[in-house]
């Protein structure tokens, strides 16, 4: 009798911690894309469903700016769901990951395999209804990226404690890079420079005289703004957490956006 026990504890005890972790998130490279090369489907059984739609984001018609946050959102739906899951990332269409995620909802989301993708978190996987819903910040990557591609899995789970009767679906979200062929935003451009970056205290800016300038943070919100600068102007940073944020400059209608990193 014991010998049973024993056997029963090695089949379950495995079978338990595999459903328990990936109630947790993913493990990593489980988005159905190029570079992963791998879904759900892995761990779970069926076929994955191709769906259009699940991933959308504030990214405009013309394209991301290079070094610009935007806002990721997945969102699944599926009748009579229990628990409900995901993992999303963002290639070129080579395969590489692009940009780079941050959390904006630590209660339902969190970072996965090598920091390049989002997943769910255990208390992410509660569904309204029939859907659910997982927002993101996502940073374009450097100039010259072109097109990129964000993956998303999602496993629409019925609860019952197993890898069966699940059912995985896949969606794909395609934008392309803004292109830049205004002569003044690329004089702009070369106008502008910020140093020290990273900083801790203080920034010191170069840019063109009656500019408007701003601190944005990766939500979106404006920390901090003047207009009709001068060529040269300090920014005091240290009252503000560590982290990334964007200085922005605005000379005649044109924009231009330098990432800053403070320590």
């Amino acid at each position: 009798m014991k010998l049973f026990y024993k056997i029963f504890l090695v089949i379950l005890i495995p079978g338990f911690l595999v459903f328990y972790s990936f109630s947790s998130g993913s493990p990593g490279g489980k988005t159905g894309s190029p570079g992963d090369d791998a879904n759900c489907t892995d761990c779970h059984e069926g076929v994955p469903q191709n769906v259009a739609g699940w991933i959308t984001s504030n990214i405009p018609e013309e394209g991301y700016k290079p070094g610009d946050g935007y806002t990721i959102i997945a969102h699944g739906t599926h009748s009579g769901v229990v628990k409900f899951g995901f993992e999303l990332t963002a290639e070129n269409q080579i395969g590489i990951k692009k940009g780079e995620f941050f959390i904006v909802d630590n209660a339902r989301t969190q970072k996965t395999g090598t920091g390049k993708s989002v997943t769910h978190t255990q208390d992410g996987t509660d569904p309204d209804g029939d859907e659910a819903s997982w927002s993101m910040k996502w940073i374009a990557p450097e100039a010259g990226t072109g097109q990129v591609r964000f993956y998303a899995a999602f496993n629409a789970a019925n609860g019952n404690g197993n890898n069966g009767g699940d059912v995985i679906y896949l969606s794909m979200l395609s934008v392309e890079e803004q292109l830049v062929s205004s002569v003044v935003e690329n004089s702009l451009a070369n106008q502008v420079s910020i140093f020290p970056n990273p900083a801790t205290d203080v920034v010191n800016l170069s840019l063109p005289e009656g500019a408007e300038l701003q601190l944005v943070d990766l939500l979106g919100k404006v920390l901090l703004g003047r207009k009709s600068v001068a060529a040269k102007e300090k920014l005091n940073i240290s009252r503000f957490e560590k982290g990334i944020y964007f200085v922005r400059v605005t000379h005649h209608g044109e924009t231009y956006t330098v990432r800053l990193l403070k320590n």
